[in-house]
């Protein structure tokens, strides 16, 4: 296994995207909305679901499946993620994972493509990608739009109370997840990685994957953030993915290239300073006098 750069002491505000906090605060304000975070969030909805893992998922130990055990969990270390995540996978041949659980009790799931179909560096992104929603806060009220999803395709009158709401906690979602997307560049530390993860996930053919073209996707993707910008352009934009989980592809590609060619993403990893132990070779925090993992005296 490929071991990163350890951040310890990493503040998950110090990457945080823009667009994440300004729909984060926008959404606390709206009328109602701590009256449906309780009513959502009730614990024995959450527990119904992780009782439901349990039963039906793998779950993924250092004795089950140590290979993956250990690299999703270094994963969480890279990213100074406490406590460390439960981790099952699904069966799905989508590239795709999701986070749950209640305070500190928290769940990560991959599914099965997205460890068969991901190199190990591009898996590092995903996994930091979802360990990133963890460490920022975002699993209760991603939960909740898991939630509020259900709810509404099951009693319709849900929606006509809670429209707002719903579309404001939807498009936070989709905020959140440019910031995610840079806690797994800092979990992979490889922007090639990230960004050939992210054309797998946009629909590239299995057949295709060693011929890929990473620099003709990085055009499409600066392309599409600076086209469309008309007010008919920008109406198709907002209602063809309101009540989606994600944004597009390809426009969080770019959004992660613009933040990796800032110097941003280089100044948090020169900032969260380790050091190797000469003993057991495991990442250390810089100026400890003894090794945390071993003992040794550095």
């Amino acid at each position: 296994m490929n071991k990163k750069k350890t951040l310890f002491g990493l503040d998950s505000k110090s990457y945080e995207h823009d667009f994440d906090k300004t729909a984060l605060k926008t959404l606390k304000a709206l009328p109602g909305f701590d009256k449906v975070v309780n009513f959502f969030l009730n614990w024995t909805y959450i527990k119904w679901h992780i009782v439901e893992l349990q039963g039906s998922n793998f779950l993924v130990t250092r004795e089950s499946c140590p290979e993956l055990y250990d690299l999703v969990h270094d994963v969480a270390d890279t990213l100074d993620v406490r406590p460390l995540p439960r981790f099952y996978t699904q069966w799905g041949y989508n590239i795709n994972g999701y986070t749950t659980g209640y305070k500190e009790d928290t769940i990560l799931v991959l599914n099965s493509g997205t460890i068969d179909l991901l190199s190990e560096d591009e898996l590092r992104y995903v996994a930091g990608h979802e360990c990133g929603h963890i460490k920022s806060g975002h699993v209760i009220y991603h939960t909740m739009g898991e939630l509020f999803n259900s709810a509404i395709s099951q009693i319709p009158v849900v929606s006509s109370f809670t429209t707002p709401i719903y579309y404001a906690l939807m498009y936070w979602i989709r905020m959140s997840e440019f910031t995610a997307d840079r806690a797994g560049l800092l979990a992979c530390q490889d922007i090639d990685a990230a960004i050939s993860g992210i054309i797998k996930m946009s629909g590239l053919p299995i057949k295709y994957f060693e011929n890929m073209n990473k620099d003709a996707f990085i055009k499409q993707a600066t392309e599409f953030k600076q086209s469309f910008s008309g007010f008919t352009d920008k109406a198709i934009k907002t209602l063809t993915i309101a009540g989606s989980s994600h944004p597009w592809t390809v426009l969080r590609a770019a959004e992660l290239l613009t933040w990796y060619e800032s110097g941003e993403y280089q100044d948090i990893l020169n900032a969260n300073t380790s050091s190797e132990c000469s003993a057991c070779h495991m990442q250390i925090p810089a100026g400890v006098k003894k090794c945390p993992y071993c003992g040794n005296e550095v």
